[in-house]
């Protein structure tokens, strides 16, 4: 046999038992009680809420009201020139800090309830979050 040949037999049982093993990897990855894989495989909900301006050029959230499940995750996104923030009508359950143009804030809701919030730089923005 030729140094070619031989050298072509052995590297494609290298290939071949590379591809065995690497199968098993995913496979045990994929299937083993402690992935994270296997034990997301429902993730949690993700909403998405524009702050952004309406027709009329005036500041809003977008949706204005929005109904979610326990566990959901909410994430705005600041689509103006200008910054905003996402603070909750109580100032404790959440506050998101200056949101600059571009920026985001999520926040992922934990208990039923109705979550009035507001802008705190434009206060007429308001909306609500109705977790059921």
């Amino acid at each position: 046999m030729t140094f070619a040949k031989l050298l072509l037999k052995h590297l494609l049982g290298v290939m071949a038992v590379g591809l065995v093993v690497s199968a098993l990897a995913v496979a045990f990855v994929a299937f083993s009680p402690h992935s994270t894989y296997a034990a997301s495989a429902s993730p949690a909900a993700k909403v998405k809420v524009s702050i952004t301006t309406n027709k009329k050029g005036v500041f809003t959230f977008k949706p204005k009201s929005i109904t979610i499940a326990v566990g959901t995750t909410v994430k705005w996104t600041n689509n103006t020139t200008v910054a905003h923030t996402v603070t909750s009508n109580d100032g404790k359950t959440f506050n998101s800090g200056i949101i600059n143009p571009g920026g985001t804030f999520s926040f992922t809701f934990k208990k039923k309830g109705t979550f009035g919030y507001h802008c705190m730089i434009h206060p007429f923005m308001t909306a609500t979050v109705n977790v059921s």
